[in-house]
């Protein structure tokens, strides 16, 4: 007579006396229930209570009279830790010192001291004797003490004090209890105080392996190259069988590992299916969220977690003038990369450009908020900050499903039961550590019990009771299905007996969790599939079949000596994650991998040639394979950046240029240097990232750094020369004070990442100054303009004519002007990098080098256009390293060939127009692009392509450019 039988026969003995069925959990009883209607029609009077909830309710008038709350299990590690804390603090010696209030060892504390209360020991019982340490056992006992006080004096009691306030039933019912529960010794002497001894246990099942009836089940064992082959191949068996899905329960041995993998395959295939302990909370958008937004504290604030997040959508902003994108492209802009003072800092109205200031400065106010109800240093409290995340969570992430609304929910919930619970600052680190701990209790879509039209999906420890047709059991490996009697550190076995009888052993424990196990999975009927992953693909390595499956054949067959070597015969060869091994009239595809494993095998299981399966299916591929096709090739292409233009036809006309274009300088260098990088950038405005990431060995940016001595050069210039109308009259005290003064400002906007980095880079800018000094008392020429736009007087960009009748408007800054004689001047552009590039021999360095004669021409004009000086002219140019790194040195250019530069620019523009936009001629130049990731390896491939007669018509004007230095 199985368990149904028994437990239907002992209901009915009175049908009319009230029972109660308890039951390790609502779901096992219910599910119980279940099944003794669907064998023998309704029943009635008949309640299922778990131990714990009918205590509490028992006593929960009783602790409302007396005006004591219960303390669960979430509290109670709240509790201990403070306890834990002041025993530190009176005894810094003490066994657990302050230092160690971590999260895994105050969880352990609690456990032991909730064992040491479960199995009815009090404080005055515990004898620092039993223990191997006697400091242990000290630390134990007073631990035991203070947790006691506490719940006296504050008017609360936990799960182990109920019994005090529990009454004895009054009435006739009877409980009915499964064996074996699993009760403590204080939880034992509350249930017989409660039913008054009206308690019938029924006792459990056989273990599975000596049970007849079991034996009788249909078989079905099968193994597979991974977790996640395995689960394929078990919904392939399941799809390809025209039975209802909700037939079956799937029962994972590793639940936390299996689930998610059954979860994704479910959701891609439309099955319906229920999860008895549910997903962790990241597998919703609110709970990616939460767990976001915690690592984007721990991790110091680093913009690219918050742009990820809101790239996703996972997070949004009240404010709906601006798109997720605009959001995450100004934080992508703002140079803040990390640090909450860089936020404060560079968010500022003042600091952000005319276009981003009204959206910088909505943006501003939300960080403002955050960082305000946010502490500093090691101020942390772990309370506060789960009341600051479920705050988040309710003003900044949208609830589009209902996963999502029940994270909200259990937020809320949990800071309402916390928010009576004791704590006090901590590391930040520590504050999230814990919160994180109290955020993996939030499980989303968990439904106990099976539903109708759905597999349900259940672990090891609670599986087995749904009574359905068909139970697949995954994960059948030795290592998952040991059980672990590893002792507990904290109070050892021998500790433990020492102690109390009552005290259950490591060693106990998992022989009652095998027995129950085994006892429970010897009730399943029906059709029976086991399975196990014979290789972790994670650790490399093969796994072996668990002892019990081993016991399933040998039970099958009737023969006891039947070894492992013959249930790895009987499994055959492992399933792969591509449906190779069914026969193709049995195979049931169900995914794009299985259609193209049939694809791509012969009947005879050889594999087929399908590259050209895989070029008709896939455009884009065959597109991409055809592109290093024609790199590889000897002939230009379009993969090469030649566009093929008709210069004849083409608006982009030398006339239509000079008549519509604003070309900066910086534009036909970069051409020169690398049209493809000119190509990505100008025409096709592909813009790289210009995202600050964190390095703590860094305070400022090289472009940054560039940018402070530039502002330090010209204020102090500007100072001595009184705005270039005088001669300079140096004062290096003067100096001093701007460079103090530049560098305070950049702090203020670009906070340093610590102190110690700060005083570095600060020094070698006074270095840097100090080389600029030396060789500005030198000089002997007349500084004039610094910071020189080159407009017209209405703003507009200056109309630049060269010999020839070539003319265009162009754009850009002049650092400065010097004037070294008569209507005789020079211009000065500050390098803060390597002298390297800028060699006397390299005029203009195959056109990568055109500031200096393009600047020139642009100045000269504009100064006799303006009225500066009619008759001004730029005789010299000159590159300007005064730092550290270059020296001082200055690189100079006489300005006597404008024929050539004229030359140059039109050969430039009429390669450009005619559609020419190959990668560089020096495949150095790749080490430092922004699109190498994009290119890879294309300008040495164009090595020979430019050395190629069949080309040369299409590069003689680039060549003609690269040729001039």
């Amino acid at each position: 007579m199985d368990l149904i039988n028994r437990l239907y026969q002992k209901i009915n003995e009175a049908p009319l006396s009230p029972k109660v069925l308890l039951a390790r959990s609502y779901a096992q009883g219910h599910q119980l229930l279940e099944q003794i209607c669907k064998r023998y029609g309704a029943i009635f009077n008949v309640e299922v209570q778990t131990l714990r909830g009918i205590v509490t309710a028992n006593t929960k008038p009783e602790l409302f009279r007396r005006k004591i709350s219960l303390l669960d299990e979430g509290q109670a590690v709240w509790v201990v830790r403070e306890l834990m804390k002041q025993l530190a603090i009176e005894n810094p010696m003490t066994y657990i010192n302050e230092s160690m209030l971590k999260p895994g060892i105050v969880n352990q504390v609690n456990r032991v001291i909730s064992d040491m209360r479960l199995a009815g020991l009090r404080s005055d019982e515990v004898k620092a004797e039993c223990f191997t340490n006697p400091l242990k056992g000290e630390y134990l006992k007073r631990m035991l003490a203070f947790y006691e006080t506490y719940l006296r004096e504050n008017g609360r009691t936990d799960v182990a004090g109920l019994g005090d306030y529990l009454k004895p039933g009054g009435d006739e019912t009877v409980y009915l209890v499964l064996a074996p529960t699993g009760w403590t010794f204080v939880e034992r002497n509350m249930i017989h105080k409660l039913s008054g001894g009206r308690l019938c246990f029924l006792d459990s099942d056989v273990p599975f392996y000596i049970n007849e009836d079991f034996s009788k089940n249909r078989f079905t064992m099968f193994r597979a190259t991974g977790s996640l082959a395995e689960v394929r191949e078990g919904f392939r068996r399941n799809l390809s069988d025209p039975s209802a899905l909700d037939r079956m329960e799937i029962i994972l041995s590793d639940y936390e590992h299996y689930a998610p993998i059954i979860h994704s395959h479910a959701e891609a295939l439309g099955v319906e299916y229920t999860l008895s302990n549910g997903l962790p909370l990241v597998f919703c958008d609110a709970g990616k969220a939460v767990v976001g937004i915690l690592d984007w504290i721990a991790e110091g604030f680093p913009v690219k977690r918050l742009a990820e997040m809101l790239r996703h959508g996972y997070i949004s902003f009240s404010d709906e003038r601006w798109s997720r994108t605009d959001w995450v492209c100004l934080l992508e802009k703002s140079g803040i990369g990390w640090g909450r003072e860089r936020y404060l800092a560079l968010l500022r109205p003042e600091r952000l450009s005319e276009e981003e200031r009204e959206q910088g400065t909505a943006l501003f106010t939300y960080v403002k908020d955050w960082f305000d109800r946010l502490p500093e240093g090691n101020e942390w409290n772990p309370l506060i900050l789960l009341e600051w995340v479920t705050d988040f969570v309710q003003k900044h992430v949208p609830a589009r499903s209902l996963d999502d609304a029940n994270v909200g929910a259990s937020l809320k919930e949990m800071r309402k039961r916390y928010s009576a619970s004791p704590s006090e600052p901590i590391p930040m680190d520590l504050a999230v550590q814990y919160v994180k701990e109290m955020l993996a209790g939030i499980r989303i879509r968990a439904t106990a019990t099976p539903k109708p039209g759905s597999i349900h999906i259940s672990s090891l420890h609670n599986g087995g009771w749904s009574g359905r047709e068909r139970t697949w059991i995954l994960g059948m490996d030795e290592r998952t299905w040991s059980i672990s009697a590893v002792q507990d550190p904290l109070l050892l076995d021998q500790e433990r007996i020492t102690l109390s009888k009552h005290l259950e052993s490591a060693k106990e424990r998992a022989k009652n969790v095998r027995s129950e196990r085994e006892s429970r999975l010897s009730r399943i009927r029906g059709e029976i599939w086991l399975s196990y992953s014979s290789y972790d693909i994670g650790e490399q390595k093969s796994n072996s079949p668990a002892f019990e499956m081993l016991q399933v054949l040998r039970l099958q067959s009737r023969d006891s000596l039947l070894d492992f070597g013959v249930l790895e015969h009987s499994l055959g060869e492992p399933y792969s994650v591509m449906d190779i091994m069914h026969a193709s009239e049995l195979a049931a595809p169900f995914d794009g991998i299985n259609a193209w494993a049939g694809l791509l095998q012969e009947p005879n299981g050889k594999p087929k040639d399908g590259w050209q399966a895989v070029m008709e299916t896939y455009p884009a591929l065959a597109a991409g394979y055809q592109a290093i096709a024609f790199r590889f090739g000897e002939r230009l292409s379009a993969y090469d950046g030649w566009l093929e233009s008709d210069i004849s036809t083409s608006a982009n006309g030398l006339d239509n240029v000079q008549r519509r274009d604003t070309i900066s300088v910086s534009q036909l260098e970069k051409y020169a240097s690398c049209g493809l990088q000119y190509y990505f950038y100008y025409v096709l405005k592909l813009r790289p990232k210009e995202v600050s990431e964190f390095d703590r060995t860094r305070w400022l940016q090289a472009s940054e750094r560039g940018s402070l001595l530039h502002d330090i050069f010209k204020r102090y210039l500007e100072d001595v020369t009184y705005k270039g109308t005088k001669p300079a009259l140096h004062d290096k005290g003067r100096l001093v004070e701007i460079v103090e003064a530049v560098i305070r400002e950049n702090a203020l906007l670009i906070p340093a990442p610590n102190q110690h980095v700060f005083a570095k880079e600060c020094e070698e800018i006074r270095r840097d100054v100090e080389i600029f000094y030396l060789h500005e008392v030198g000089r002997t020429d007349q500084p004039c303009f610094f910071e020189l736009e080159l407009a017209t007087h209405d703003g507009e960009p200056m109309e630049i004519h060269l010999p020839g009748g070539i003319h265009f408007k162009l754009k850009g800054f002049v650092d400065r002007v010097d004037r070294i004689g008569p209507h005789e001047y020079r211009i000065i552009d500050y390098k803060t990098g390597s002298t390297s590039k800028y060699k006397v021999a390299e005029y203009f360095s195959g056109g990568t080098q055109l500031q200096h004669a393009v600047y020139s021409i642009a100045v000269e004009q504009w100064l006799r256009e303006t009225g500066m000086d009619f008759e001004a002219k730029v005789t010299e140019a000159e590159y300007y390293f005064p730092t550290e790194r270059g020296r001082g040195e200055k690189v100079r250019r006489i300005q006597n060939r404008r024929e050539d530069l004229a030359t140059i620019i039109a050969k430039q523009l009429e390669s450009r127009n005619r559609g020419v936009y190959v990668p560089a001629k020096d495949s150095r130049t790749c080490g430092w692009c922004d699109y190498r990731a994009v290119c890879g390896s294309h300008a040495e491939w164009m090595a020979g392509k430019r050395d190629s007669s069949v080309n040369a018509d299409i590069l003689s004007t680039l060549l003609e450019v690269e040729s001039h230095d």
